[in-house]
């Protein structure tokens, strides 16, 4: 079965999804997997090693058009993850940081083959407390003019 990754980066909230990993494993039992719409996506993989050996037919993608084909996964992410992290930094952002969520290599392995070291904020566990909790303690309303937005173009 073939599998694939997207390498998208976000250049601030400029999202760059130009390049996709493609591949095929030998062994899908190296891999866990879940099932989103009518697709199989890699959700963690169980033993990096035993992976690496098990992909085969690994392509790399931009715009959909092939750009090369890789005997070593590893180094397949690592090129897919330079370029889009070379696209990002032509905008000149403030922070570059990987996506993650469905489709995305697990959070271990970007953070293997990603160019720098990042950091993400660590997802609240009881979500609906911490927006309550955000609600309670702003005080001040926000309005649109006392919003500043660095992205904003003043008309």
């Amino acid at each position: 079965m073939e599998f694939f990754f997207f390498t998208d980066v976000y250049a601030d909230r400029y999202l760059i999804d130009y390049y996709i990993v493609s591949f095929k494993l030998l062994d899908e039992s190296v891999v866990s997997t879940k099932e989103w719409e009518g697709r199989k996506y890699i959700t963690d993989i169980k033993d990096w090693e035993a992976f690496k050996e098990s992909a085969y037919d690994i392509v790399l993608y931009e715009f959909g058009d092939e750009v090369e084909r890789f005997n070593d996964i590893e180094t397949a992410l690592r090129t897919a993850y330079r370029m889009a992290y070379t696209e990002a930094s032509r905008r000149v952002p403030k922070s570059t940081l990987p996506s993650i969520g469905i489709g995305s290599p697990p959070i271990d392995v970007i953070k293997r083959v990603f160019p720098v070291s990042f950091e993400f904020e660590i997802f609240p566990e009881d979500l609906d407390l911490f927006l309550d909790r955000i609600v309670r303690e702003t005080e001040e309303e926000i309005t649109r003019s006392e919003f500043n937005d660095d992205d904003e173009i003043p008309f």
